[in-house]
């Protein structure tokens, strides 16, 4: 296996001049990094006692990864294994670590009950008030690397029915991983409880929630609040509001309007697969928003929607893909064996037997609906809302017919 740091280019994409290089320059010159060096080793002989006595490991601080919150960097041990350790360079709020200590419970829970390529925990730090100075976590290096591009458009046609039967697994395994809540996870201070469903403190209503007509609404009128303070008295913005809301009787499923809710990713996209030179899907990275949703939630995948700007033909690559997933998924769902929710496993799946597949909303109109709602920011949500009109009413009622009812009618 090649080594994390190979493709890592450390300062050579940052701005001199930017926050963002101060802070890892400030990180790099201050942190103990010694003392990672030895916890890197106790860490290793806890999961793997019979490590020779003589093995190290070193930090190489010139190669390194790095996001927008995040610094990762290499944990090279002298027997040719490799760790990674993610790091913050954002000072960390008490959100902020419950945030990390949410998708560490997370991982070790996806780790725990799916068979998802997902990197172990090793071990972590939630505190800066420890030797090192900054909180860290310790995790495996799975290999592979992301893609440029989308998958449908970079993975050769050749390859698509084998990633297609990948990603097809990871949404079977999601569907079917679920909770009584809508919400975080948390597992405690040390990730090692049982799991509980927490609030979301960046949602309009951090909940926990208990159905997902809450959860698509709370979101809707949020944004709709702010689309109305930046354009006060603009018809337009007013029908697009309008419309956005009337979409949700077009997203939600009846039947899973109280769960059970399964773990959604909320960010699976390209740049969070990584794949292998074989395009064997290596891991799903990034954790972070991560959290209990609702089902038509788990449907929001951008590599499944055409873009409304391609043709036909130039889109097509993207909808063949999304139907052998579907297909694959279908498969899956006929296999598989109901589980209960994690944090309430007295429920009785017998009694929710036929509650409507994921399978059979990726495939609906309403979970293109659902991913153009998820995907709009408030400043591009009139865009969203033509583009949702369009989906909702096709060619029989027109934008103008819209705003002659919508445009003057005060939200609420």
């Amino acid at each position: 296996m090649e080594r994390p740091s190979n493709h890592w280019q450390g300062f050579a994409t940052i701005s001199p001049d930017s926050d963002k290089h101060k802070r890892i320059e400030l990180l790099l010159s201050t942190a103990n990094f010694e003392h990672l060096k030895i916890r890197g080793i106790e860490s290793r002989r806890k999961y793997q006692p019979y490590v020779p006595s003589h093995v190290d490991c070193s930090i190489n601080l010139t190669h390194f990864a790095s996001g927008f919150d995040n610094l990762v960097l290499e944990l090279a041990f002298s027997d040719d294994v490799f760790w990674i350790v993610r790091i913050p360079h954002q000072t960390l709020d008490d959100d902020d670590r419950t945030s990390m200590l949410s998708e560490i419970a997370t991982m070790k829970i996806v780790k725990k009950h799916t068979t998802i390529p997902i990197p172990q925990v090793f071990d972590f730090e939630a505190s800066a008030n420890q030797p090192f100075g900054y909180p860290y976590i310790f995790m495996e290096y799975l290999g592979g690397r992301t893609l440029p591009k989308g998958v449908a458009t970079v993975i050769p046609h050749q390859f698509h029915a084998k990633v297609a039967k990948q990603l097809a697994n990871i949404f079977a395994e999601l569907q079917n991983l679920t909770f009584s809540r809508i919400g975080r996870l948390w597992c405690g201070e040390n990730a090692d409880q049982p799991v509980e469903i927490t609030a979301m403190a960046w949602h309009s209503s951090p909940g926990p929630l208990e159905t997902s007509l809450e959860y698509f609404y709370n979101q809707r009128q949020s944004d709709n609040r702010q689309m109305i303070a930046m354009h006060p008295d603009d018809p337009d913005w007013l029908t697009a509001c309008w419309v956005l809301k009337m979409a949700l009787t077009h997203i939600i499923i009846e039947d899973r309007v109280r769960g059970p809710f399964p773990l959604c990713h909320l960010d699976l996209h390209y740049g969070n697969m990584l794949f292998d030179d074989e395009y064997n899907l290596t891991g799903i990275i990034d954790w972070s928003s991560a959290q209990a949703a609702p089902l038509e939630q788990l449907s929001v995948c951008p590599e499944f929607v055409a873009f409304p700007g391609l043709s036909e033909e130039e889109n097509r690559p993207i909808i063949e893909l999304r139907d052998l997933v579907v297909e694959y998924i279908r498969e899956t769902e006929r296999r598989q064996e109901n589980k209960p929710p994690l944090d309430n496993l007295e429920v009785d799946t017998a009694l929710r037997p036929n509650l409507t597949p994921l399978s059979t909303y990726i495939a609906s109109r309403g979970a293109e609906i659902t991913y153009r709602q998820y995907m709009a920011s408030p400043k591009g949500s009139l865009w969203a809302g033509r583009m949702i009109a369009k989906l909702i009413y096709g060619n029989g009622v027109t934008w103008e017919q819209l705003r002659e009812v919508y445009g003057t009618m005060p939200i609420c």
